[in-house]
């Protein structure tokens, strides 16, 4: 792999694991199972595995993200630890859980106001992520302008604080937990949905976290999540888990380009790489029911590295345009401090 790049950042990166201890419970450990019980599990810091990639392929920053009780305060204990490698997103975890634990009921003021808080410490400037907060175990289902009031609150303190958000668009299949986020965030399964998002708040920037490949082999929702970004000036399309191929359409929009891609895998998370020989694509990242959760760490780095090494080969992509995807677009959104100006494209 002869990858280089001025500034390589993944924008994606879950630098905690969590500690299921299925053989010491006596639980079958399956998607299902953790799916419905990881949001309280124990995390512990996955760190150690994580520096070891970023060396081995030469990454020079992540934007750590918690998410599925993910503590906000280990992240940013690695934010202090290695102010120069890490940059953490913040969830309003703590109103999750007590919603969880039967404590206190849900509410997105609630949920908002410890979002101010964590943003207030400086310590978060990653902005909001992994999602948009969503209530966490809805039973009923939440009508588009429902959702939008919760959204435009944390939208609010994205915007108080000159912040990002980021939120996913697909949904991975191996997980068994697609039907709640229809329930309480159908933003998520519906990217078109961005419009009022990106329309009334467009000194927010947008991820929309995996630029519609989440997992699986479907392109369904990549053409609503280009048409967002095509549209809006402030949406950005993450693309870590994209195939060579799927570069090329946004890339050959104007009003896209790699001047609106940002490199960003789900590192961390248990995501594995299909090989399907003949077949497009001929790899795809997912979840793989029959195989069980992955034991090892699954490196998604080399794959991903390498479609983009393709794809750049395949276009004969100009190494400024690289640049932006791999790390300029990132500094920029970021507020990332570097050595020297005029280093990207403006």
């Amino acid at each position: 792999m002869t990858i280089r790049a001025r500034l390589i950042v993944d924008t994606h990166v879950h630098s905690q694991r969590h500690a299921a201890k299925f053989k010491e419970r006596g639980v079958e450990g399956d998607y299902k199972t953790l799916s419905r019980e990881m949001r309280l599990m124990e995390t512990y810091d996955n760190s150690p595995r994580l520096l070891y990639d970023m060396e081995r392929y030469g990454i020079d920053m992540c934007v750590i993200q918690p998410e599925f009780a993910m503590t906000n305060e280990l992240n940013a204990e690695l934010v202090r630890k290695y102010p120069d490698k890490f940059i953490a997103t913040c969830l309003p975890v703590e109103t999750m859980k007590k919603s969880l634990r039967g404590e206190k009921e849900w509410t997105a003021e609630d949920a908002a106001q410890e979002l101010d808080r964590l943003l207030s410490t400086g310590l978060y400037k990653g902005g909001i992520g992994e999602g948009l907060p969503r209530h966490p175990n809805r039973k009923r289902m939440l009508s588009w302008p429902e959702r939008l009031d919760e959204l435009r609150l944390f939208m609010e303190i994205a915007r108080k604080h000159k912040v990002p958000v980021s939120y996913h668009t697909g949904a991975i299949t191996g997980y068994s937990s697609g039907s709640s986020r229809r329930l309480s965030a159908p933003e998520r399964t519906d990217p078109m949905l961005a419009f009022e998002l990106a329309g009334e708040f467009p000194d927010v920037p947008i991820i929309m976290a995996h630029g519609g490949m989440q997992g699986w082999w479907s392109e369904k929702f990549m053409d609503d999540t280009f048409q967002v970004a095509a549209t809006f000036d402030n949406v950005y399309l993450e693309t870590g888990l994209y195939w060579a191929k799927l570069y090329e359409r946004p890339l050959a929009d104007p009003n896209i380009g790699p001047k609106k891609l940002i490199w960003g895998t789900d590192w961390g998370a248990s995501i594995v790489v299909y090989s399907q020989r003949g077949q497009y694509p001929p790899s795809y990242a997912d979840q793989i029911k029959p195989w069980g959760i992955p034991k090892h760490q699954p490196d998604i780095w080399g794959w991903s590295l390498r479609q983009v090494e393709k794809m750049a080969m395949d276009l004969d992509l100009s190494q400024d345009d690289l640049n932006l995807i791999l790390g300029g677009n990132a500094a920029r959104l970021f507020n990332i401090e570097l050595p020297h100006r005029r280093l990207f494209r403006e």
